[in-house]
């Protein structure tokens, strides 16, 4: 599947706070029935009286606390009940520390988690959303009974369950269709275009890299300067500029040498270059 959806990826924090104070026996209780209020909008506030950022949503024992417009998961029983409002035991800067300390053992963690074939699990372990197909800088493919589906990187975490994702099931599953609705749109506005003679661009629209030639179910055959390149059909898509290939002009260029034996056509891109270069060439 091309298209790539679009994630949001929430940091889980497990750095323990310490807890307040114990309060007197004959004080226990009234605590019960008057914890600090921990609902969506509410502010919460460090051991300082700093605010911090307002309770985005509420997930199991954990609130998730937007802290520099980023979503940050804290365990309920770190707050209390504080004079302006919910409270932590710790500084804004001691949190903010914590959450780079547990993004940067993430990351490592990560990474060696990242291996094809590595089983991927929904936002609390439960679920099994698909495997690991490959993974680098741009994002991890991961194969799904639907499909491939490529997804940022930073949607990745290592939990108590393993290699998981910032999904649960049911958001995974909704991606999932909307970018099989979007898959399918394109793919039926790609068949409209490959005809015989149609112009070919490149990935960002500005290079042309050939014209159609033939087509069938699994190739397009493009004519260039050097001869003609058989490209795979989910390599097309429909771009701004009309009908594109999943290719710069670089990237087509080295393609076209490698299966022609011949130089790479020239492409819109290359074109001031080498104007440059003769320009260069001629008051030498």
């Amino acid at each position: 599947m091309r298209k790539i959806a679009a994630l949001v990826t929430t940091l889980f924090l497990s750095t323990a706070m310490a807890a307040a104070a114990p309060a007197k026996a004959q004080d226990a209780p009234a605590a019960a029935t008057s914890g600090p209020d921990l609902s969506p909008g509410t502010i919460v506030y460090d051991s300082e009286g700093a605010a911090i950022g307002p309770i985005a949503s509420e997930a199991g024992d954990n609130v998730v606390v937007t802290l520099n417009e980023k979503p940050v998961t804290l365990p309920k029983n770190a707050f209390a009940k504080g004079k302006k409002g919910p409270a932590i035991t710790i500084t804004v800067e001691q949190l903010s520390a914590a959450i780079d300390q547990a993004a940067a053992a993430n990351a490592q963690a990560l990474e060696a988690a990242l291996k094809p074939g590595a089983e991927v699990r929904s936002a609390n372990g439960s679920a099994v959303l698909g495997t690991v197909k490959l993974a680098d800088a741009s994002g991890v493919v991961v194969t799904t009974p639907s499909g491939d589906v490529k997804v940022p990187r930073n949607a990745f975490f290592v939990g108590q369950s393993g290699l998981q994702s910032s999904f649960t099931a049911e958001q995974f599953a909704a991606a999932m269709q909307q970018a099989s609705q979007a898959s399918a749109a394109d793919d039926a506005a790609v068949a409209a275009a490959l005809k015989p003679g149609a112009e070919v661009r490149g990935l960002e629209g500005k290079a042309v890299l050939g014209a159609v030639k033939s087509f069938n179910a699994q190739n397009v055959v493009v004519t260039t300067e050097s001869g003609d390149v058989a490209l795979p059909r989910s390599a097309f898509n429909m771009g701004p500029s009309g009908l594109s290939a999943a290719y710069t002009a670089e990237q087509f260029a080295a393609a076209v040498a490698q299966v022609t034996g011949a130089e790479a056509p020239q492409t819109a891109d290359a074109a001031p270059a080498e104007e440059g270069e003769a320009e260069n060439r001629q008051a030498n």
